[in-house]
C-alpha cells in the first residue's frame, strides 16, 4: 500500500486540527467527564407527625462543570429509585450546583433514612431522616 503526499498532507492537516480542538477545549475549561463534587440531601417530614401528610425531598449536586447527571434515591436497608435527571449551572461564587425536589405523600408511619447517590463515583450524600408516626 503505498501513501501519496497528498494523503500524507492532508492526514497531518487533519491530526493537527484534532490536536488544536482539544487544545481549546481545555483552555475553555471542558476538560475531563462530568462529576459530582458534593452531593446533600434534605428530607421535610410531614408537620407534626401527621398521615396523611405532606412532605419534600430536595438533593443538591455539586459538580466540576456545566451539565446533567442521573442521581439515585437509596433507602437505607432497603430500595433503590431513579434515575434522577439533574441539570448544573454555574451560579454565584463560581459554584456550579443543580437541585432535584419531590413532593412525598405520607399515608403511613414510616421511619426510614435515605441518601443520594450517583452510579459509578464515590461521591454520596448525609443520610436524612423521613418520620411520621401518624
Amino acid at each position: 500500500m503505498t501513501i501519496t503526499k497528498a494523503a500524507l498532507a492532508a492526514l497531518a492537516t487533519t491530526v493537527a486540527l484534532v490536536g488544536a480542538a482539544t487544545a481549546l477545549e481545555l483552555k475553555a475549561g471542558n476538560s475531563g467527564k462530568l462529576v459530582p463534587t458534593k452531593i446533600q440531601l434534605g428530607i421535610v417530614s410531614p408537620q407534626d407527625n401527621a398521615c396523611p401528610g405532606n412532605g419534600k425531598l430536595t438533593a443538591w449536586v455539586q459538580t466540576n462543570k456545566p451539565g446533567k447527571l442521573d442521581i439515585m434515591l437509596v433507602r437505607k436497608g432497603g430500595n433503590v429509585a431513579g434515575p434522577y435527571q439533574v441539570t448544573t449551572t454555574k451560579g454565584a461564587n463560581g459554584v456550579i450546583m443543580g437541585s432535584y425536589t419531590q413532593n412525598l405523600m405520607v399515608a403511613q408511619p414510616i421511619d426510614a433514612e435515605y441518601r443520594v447517590v450517583v452510579a459509578g463515583t464515590p461521591v454520596v450524600s448525609n443520610w436524612a431522616p423521613l418520620v411520621a408516626e401518624c
